[in-house]
């Protein structure tokens, strides 16, 4: 404080100057003592100081290469006239099931229809998206190998005996 001289003064106005001037030079604290670890004993070991077997790891699953082959499935399984497809997958733990159809529209507009329900229920879910009037080969496969990842990755099973029935005719 220059050209400003502060009377001393030995009272309650001064305490809390002394303790902001305190304040900035802190003492660091003392070195503190870490005691030494006590020395290992040699015990021979029992089922009790054994460690707890580990649970075995679930076996890694492809779902990749399972979609692939269930979209190559599903492109073969087009119906021979109206050129339409359809996969049914299910989840027996669940009671679920999941459907796609892959069909044309009153004008000719190709669709893809995702349905969904549980198997004790009427409810369930659909979904449909519009892929125009001449979607590509890359395309559909593109859409089914999608759904059919989607659906093995959540544990559902595809109904070979619906794809086979289909190829057959």
């Amino acid at each position: 404080m220059q050209g400003r001289t502060v009377p001393y003064t030995n009272g309650p106005a001064m305490r809390p100057v002394l303790r902001s001037v305190a304040s900035t030079f802190a003492v660091p604290p003392a070195a503190t003592v870490v005691a030494k670890p006590a020395p290992k004993i040699d015990v021979v070991p029992t089922v009790e100081h054994l460690p707890a077997p580990r649970k075995p790891r679930k076996p890694r699953i492809d779902h990749k290469a399972i979609a692939q082959e269930q979209a190559r499935l599903l492109h073969a399984s087009i119906h021979p006239t109206t050129g339409w497809i359809t996969g049914l997958w299910e989840n027996e733990e669940k009671q679920r099931r999941y459907q796609v159809d892959l069909c044309q529209d009153l004008f000719g507009e190709w669709l893809l229809i995702h349905s969904w329900w549980r198997k004790s229920t009427p409810f369930g879910g659909r979904k449909k998206s519009y892929l125009g009037f001449f979607p590509s080969a890359e395309e559909i496969n593109a859409l089914l190998y999608d759904a059919a990842l989607r659906r093995s990755r959540h544990g559902y099973r595809i109904l070979d005996d619906h794809i086979r029935s289909a190829v057959l005719q």
